[in-house]
């Protein structure tokens, strides 16, 4: 489904475009010079970071929307799409430890892949929805259904399946949008391996609620978190984070030094401790939460390395000792840190 209103200063990630131009090859059509058309020139060799006006992108899609291609080209450019497709937003996606951090973090920077889109995520139904800011001329053609829904989704499915096996499939996907003529409805079901359901409330990926906490395969608990820090850097520069994302990126940073009082962090962030804790409030959350949160995060990162021992990882996460740490751990996870590794190196 799409909310109306104007794309002005949305701007979508260079990955996308080069594989869009990638896809358009796939249908006979020459990408490269249909983007040129439409203002876009991929030849130009561009920056890792390089950033195109949506508009752009799509009035090049649009061109060809009605007479040559389908609905299939979302599945063709998902088909098409690599972490490196995305720079850093894709290893931080594949090296996602469990379902909950991959949606999780694909939430908090959606920004990365396209300014003007939406996204929630409900961790207790475990359903990712999608929204996307209509541009002007684009909801009245049938093509939304190919660049936006249908690409995001399958796009989304395509980065689940390389952090957890090729053969995954979510519990079920919704889409705002009338279904499309019976062989593409049937390519879908192949593509998706699970049902879906046509003129939904919202375009959504249903995940298994309960196993968004089961390890993935893929996942890299320090690679995911130090491909955040660099989408973080690189995003702060034109996107506007809550104090929630703000806080949790410089607890990343203070609690291994041990300096993490609410003071601390509130002075890292430039703020007083009432307007983090009025922010962290208005977001539905405390400064505790948000503590013990981070320090879940960075637990199951640090749990991961050999080099260190029981003793250093709650050192590191601040706790005065390391029965503390215990505790906590367990209540997480169910486990103790010692019986945590053992099992996690027995996996590997």
């Amino acid at each position: 489904m799409s909310d109306t209103g104007s794309n002005s200063g949305h701007t979508s990630y260079i990955g996308t475009v080069i594989t869009a131009a990638r896809a358009l090859d796939a249908y006979g059509l020459d990408g490269t010079a249909t983007l040129v058309e439409a203002g876009i020139d991929v030849n130009a060799t561009p920056a890792f970071d390089a950033r195109v006006p949506t508009g752009l992108l799509h009035n090049a899609l649009l061109a060809h929307a009605r007479d040559k291609l389908d609905p299939l080209f979302a599945l063709k450019f998902a088909d098409l799409v690599f972490p490196a497709s995305y720079h850093a937003f894709g290893v931080m996606l594949t090296s996602a430890t469990t379902m909950r951090a991959f949606c999780q973090r694909l939430t908090r920077y959606y920004g990365y892949v396209n300014t003007g889109d939406k996204l929630e995520f409900d961790e207790d139904s475990g359903i990712l929805s999608y929204r996307q800011m209509a541009i002007p001329g684009l909801a009245e053609n049938p093509f939304e259904v190919v660049l936006h829904d249908a690409g995001w989704a399958a796009t989304m499915v395509k980065m689940a399946r390389m952090v957890s096996h090729p053969d995954y499939a979510p519990r079920k996907i919704s889409f705002g949008f009338p279904a499309p003529a019976e062989e593409f409805v049937s390519s879908y079901l192949a593509w998706f391996r699970c049902p879906i359901d046509y003129d939904a409330p919202l375009t959504a990926i249903h995940f298994a609620a309960d196993h968004l906490d089961d390890r993935l395969p893929g996942g890299n608990a320090e690679l995911a978190r130090h491909s955040e820090v660099l989408v973080y850097d690189y995003l702060k520069s034109f996107v506007e984070f809550d104090t929630v994302n703000c806080a949790r990126m410089a607890l990343f940073e203070l609690l291994p030094r041990g300096d993490f009082s609410l003071e601390s962090l509130a002075a890292s962030l430039a703020l007083s401790a009432d307007e983090i804790t009025a922010g962290l409030k208005a977001l539905g959350t405390s400064y505790q939460q948000l503590l013990g949160d981070t320090r879940r995060e960075l637990s199951e990162e640090y749990i991961e390395r050999a080099d260190l021992t029981i003793n250093e990882i709650a050192y590191m996460l601040g706790f005065s000792d390391c029965s503390n740490f215990a505790r906590s751990f367990r209540r997480w996870t169910g486990k103790s840190p010692s019986d945590f590794r053992e099992e996690l190196h027995k996996g590997n």
